[in-house]
Formats: structure tokens, C-alpha cells, sequence
């Protein structure tokens, strides 16, 4: 699909040397002429930025690679990355650089963005299915299905998975709005820009958050060994929601341009 919106891509690395697979994604720009890559070297103090320029060196006009000084979290990374992004026309997002969700999954959310103009941002969830190559451990399923559901209760948003590192979003004055401030959050930071965008959505009172986001099932995740992630960061979690939920009041009224 080369007619749709070229989509710039930020992949966010923090000491990835060992787990970042350069020849998957010089594939996926060589299959895919629309996409781009922003890398963002979140203070890395391995070889990570070595190979990342090495992959820029190859493809000097569609990959960028954007480092920060010092570790900022994966929440910041994005941010950052998202907002370089926001000069690109048409569609952004992001990516877990370990490829859990490959590359291959990146057209599908592509076109949902070109076959629904009504929708802004299309999220990959990993849904279990047959037919679906969705492998997880089964400590970090059902953490992240109980974290969904408490998620949802406290802020009111259905969302089957907020946590799968695949994402693409329309450049829109939503966006801009949602990303103007850095995340109160450093780990749920997913649950925090739905929650800014149905608090100012509601603001608007034209359109809902079922309307703007859809989640499409991936057909591929497979769980990768190294994750940053422990079983204790789960607690933090519950704590940040509680966080994002005392900051809505101000979002909504801030509205959407």
C-alpha cells in the first residue's frame, strides 16, 4: 500500500546493543518506501549509539537518530521523539526496539489510519486468538489483563491493552495537545495519553475516544528475553494510575484547538 501516509516511526533505545536487530529494520525501509524511523538513544551506555548511527550512515535520509544526554525513561523518549516527528506530514507512532510486535505489523496499522479518516490513533493489542501468533509469559498476561481491567475502572476508558509498544497516530492538534507536556507517569505512560485525550475530547464534546482510537489485534507478538520491566514495577503502576487520574481535572479544561 505505497499511496497511503508515510509514517515516521520513533524507536526509543536504552542499552539495546545486544538485542537490537539492525537487518530487521533496514528491511523494513527497504520494503516500505513510506516509512521513516526516528531513534531516540535515551542515554544509553552500551554500543547502542554506535549501531544506530551505523543504520543512519545507510539510510541518511529517512533515519534520524535523536540522543539524549541522560537516561530519561522510556515515557520521555517517546515524547521527545514524537514531538520531532509532529514535523513529518501524515502519521507517527512507536515501536519497542526489541521487535516483540515485528515490523511487519507496522502496514496494518498504516491502513487502518487510510481507511478510517475518522480515526486518529491505531493501537496494536495482543489478543489471544487462534489464528494469532500472540506468545507472552503467563505472569505478565494476566498482570496485564488485571491491569487493564483496574486501569479501566478508575479512568473510565475501555481499552483492551494499553501497554503493547506498537502505535501509530495522525499528526493532529490532538496529538500536539496530548504530548505539550511531559508524562506525570514513567511507566504507564500509554494509560496517560489516552486519559489526556478523553479528558480534552470530552472537553470538545464532539467526538468521543471510541471514535478517534482504534485497537487493532497484531498477528505476531512474540515475548523477547531482556525486558526492563520486573514483577514489582506492576505495583508502581497501580500507584502512577492514581497519578493520571488526579490529573484529568485539568485537562479537561484545557480543550482541544
Amino acid at each position: 500500500m505505497s499511496d497511503g501516509p508515510r509514517v515516521a516511526l520513533v524507536v526509543p533505545c536504552y542499552n539495546e546493543a545486544r538485542r537490537l536487530d539492525r537487518d530487521a529494520f533496514a528491511e523494513a525501509l527497504a520494503a516500505s518506501p513510506w516509512l521513516d524511523l526516528i531513534f531516540v538513544n535515551d542515554g544509553s551506555t552500551d554500543g547502542t549509539v554506535g549501531l544506530l548511527h551505523a543504520l543512519r550512515d545507510q539510510w541518511p535520509t529517512r533515519v534520524e537518530v535523536l540522543s539524549l544526554e541522560r537516561n530519561a525513561g522510556k515515557a520521555e523518549a517517546v515524547r521527545q521523539g514524537l514531538m520531532r516527528a509532529l514535523a513529518h506530514e501524515g502519521v507517527c507512532g512507536f515501536w519497542d526496539a526489541d521487535l516483540s510486535a515485528p515490523l511487519d505489523e507496522v502496514p496494518g496499522l498504516r491502513t487502518v489510519l487510510a481507511e478510517h479518516p475518522q480515526v486518529e490513533w491505531a493501537w496494536g493489542i495482543r489478543l489471544r486468538a487462534l489464528g494469532r501468533e500472540v506468545t507472552r509469559r503467563p505472569v505478565r498476561h494476566y498482570l496485564g489483563r488485571l491491569f487493564a481491567t483496574v486501569s479501566s475502572l478508575l479512568l473510565a476508558i475501555d481499552s483492551y491493552d494499553t501497554q503493547c509498544g506498537a502505535k501509530l497516530f495522525r499528526v493532529s492538534p490532538l496529538l500536539r495537545a496530548v504530548l505539550a507536556e511531559p508524562f506525570r507517569s514513567r511507566w504507564i505512560f500509554d494509560v496517560e495519553l489516552l486519559s489526556r485525550a478523553d479528558a480534552l475530547l470530552r472537553c470538545g464534546g464532539t467526538r468521543t475516544l471510541s471514535q478517534v482510537v482504534y485497537e487493532q489485534p497484531l498477528a505476531v507478538w512474540r515475548h523477547k528475553p531482556g525486558s526492563k520491566l520486573r514483577s514489582g514495577d506492576f505495583v508502581k503502576a497501580l500507584r502512577e494510575l492514581l497519578v493520571v487520574r488526579s490529573a484529568r481535572r485539568r485537562w479537561y479544561r484545557a480543550g482541544v484547538p
